[in-house]
């Protein structure tokens, strides 16, 4: 038996799969010999900018009905440039996301008991100090924020076609009729016997 312990991210918090710094940023690389000068680029870029910057470098355009979520990266790989991003939706889901804005960060996980996490990257990249209650207006904003993405969220068709994955829970995203003032589905909710 190996004394190894596991992999590290350090020092960035947690690994795959999670909101933390360690569960999302990866390192990428970029080579075009005679275009791009060797640099490092420590702005915050996302994967959804990938298709707008190589469709801006091939001169082609989006089209408008189908608008890309990314943005042209090519000045912030290319010169350094800060990022065009106002902000960085980490990921958003039924019960948990995080936004990035700058060099602030909110996580928020929803299942009990639910914790509201607050992260300034510049100082603490390891994310070991939640400061959400001295930056109460940090805070506002980037859950408006966060909240305003996840009103925009549309159901994965995968999820569709594989209700069983998500359980019990997947009820609440999959069915328009869930209400949860209300105890759930229509056919769910509590009756009293008629006398």
């Amino acid at each position: 038996m190996s004394a190894k312990p596991p992999p590290s991210n350090a020092p960035f918090r947690g690994g795959k799969g999670e909101l933390h710094e360690g569960g999302v940023r990866v390192v990428a690389f970029a080579n075009w010999p005679g275009k791009l000068a060797p640099r490092v680029v420590d702005a915050p870029l996302h994967m959804v900018d990938v298709m707008p910057t190589l469709l801006a470098l091939a001169g082609a355009k989006a089209d408008p009905a189908h608008p890309l979520d990314g943005k042209d990266m090519w000045t912030t790989i290319s010169e350094g440039a800060p990022s065009p991003n106002d902000d960085i939706l980490i990921n958003v889901e039924a019960f948990r996301g995080a936004v990035r804005k700058g060099d602030w960060k909110l996580v928020k996980v929803a299942l009990l008991p639910g914790k509201t996490e607050l992260f300034n990257l510049r100082g603490d990249p390891g994310e070991t100090t939640n400061v959400a209650g001295e930056h109460p207006d940090i805070l506002h904003d980037l859950e408006t924020r966060l909240e305003a993405y996840a009103k925009q969220q549309k159901m994965s068709e995968w999820f569709k076609a594989q209700p069983a994955f998500l359980g019990v829970q997947g009820k609440t995203i999959l069915d328009s009729d869930f209400d949860i003032d209300d105890s759930g589905l229509p056919h769910e909710r509590p009756s009293l016997p008629s006398r």
